[in-house]
């Protein structure tokens, strides 16, 4: 009888320690990432206003941009959760910074989100199990050059098909520049892609990426997908480097001409049907071309 008592005090003290370490692993995580949040001034232009998402709504139509450009537009492959709620949402969404771009003018029963950018910091992905590029490149170079407080993460970008134009990703990049300013950022770091999953389509793009754009052997990043061959930087005389680069997707095309190097390797992401490359921007190298267009107001 006695012997059971202890046992149940011993189980009820144990039961009380798990859940206050709980509480205190939230609350920690919660304050870490108040204490560590800074003012960011929303611009405007026009009738464009970009900001950071201050509400849950906010973030959710940030997320149903993003379904309606990359699972409707881009078929990627929505899980049941997803087609049900139609937006676009994963695990990391619940620490980052969503960069929004609102227009005022659109009618109150449309989306006024037109232009999305997910930011996550280093200090917060270490907190929170990580950045999403982790998932698909081995970042461990990166993570010996530079504290997790000088990282930044770029992803799920995304901008309405009405509005893409240069008007609305300057403004994106302008208020990306302010955050990077504001977090005083070293690095920046992401994934862009090319469409589908059939890597043979892209064979002269990749080889003119590695020759060209390469990272430096310090900073290199590998491809977790153990499935792929590698590439052959090997030039075709039957197209110059300029055509390759006019050919490359937007995207690829605007970190390169900020200063971005690639990853070598490359990871096929089946699910949202992309050829992934990890793109790496040190802020101290972006080209001064780009430093004032958007580091001045």
């Amino acid at each position: 009888m006695l012997k059971e008592e202890v046992n149940k005090n011993i189980f009820f003290h144990k039961l009380k320690y798990d859940n206050l370490s709980l509480i205190l692993k939230k609350y920690y995580k919660y304050f870490f990432t108040k204490v560590n949040k800074k003012s960011f001034i929303k611009i405007e232009n026009g009738n464009l206003i970009v900001k950071l998402a201050e509400t849950n709504a906010e973030i959710k139509k940030a997320q149903s941009l993003r379904y309606s450009v990359f699972y409707k537009e881009k078929n990627a492959k929505a899980g049941l959760s997803k087609k049900f709620l139609r937006r676009d949402f994963d695990r990391v969404d619940r620490f980052a910074d969503h960069l929004i771009v609102i227009d005022k003018n659109r009618r109150s029963l449309q989306n006024n989100i037109i232009g999305t950018y997910r930011l996550i910091r280093g200090d917060l992905a270490n907190q929170y199990g990580g950045f999403y590029t982790s998932t698909e490149f081995d970042l461990s170079n990166i993570f010996h050059s530079y504290k997790n407080s000088q990282i930044l993460e770029l992803g799920r970008s995304c901008v309405h098909k009405k509005y893409r134009n240069g008007a609305t990703v300057n403004l994106l990049w302008k208020a990306i520049a302010n955050y990077v300013s504001i977090y005083d950022i070293k690095i920046l770091l992401g994934c862009a892609s090319f469409p589908g999953t059939n890597v043979m389509n892209f064979l002269d793009e990749l080889a003119y990426l590695k020759r060209n754009h390469s990272l430096q052997s310090e900073l290199s990043v590998r491809s977790l997908d153990v499935n792929i061959y590698p590439i052959n930087n090997s030039k075709n005389n039957n197209i110059s480097d300029l055509k390759l680069f006019i050919k490359l997707p937007p995207l690829i095309k605007g970190y390169l001409r900020v200063g971005g190097k690639v990853s070598e390797s490359y990871f096929v992401d089946h699910d949202f049907n992309t050829i992934d490359l990890c793109l790496v921007v040190q802020t101290n190298d972006i080209n001064n071309k780009y430093k004032k267009k958007f580091y001045t107001s």
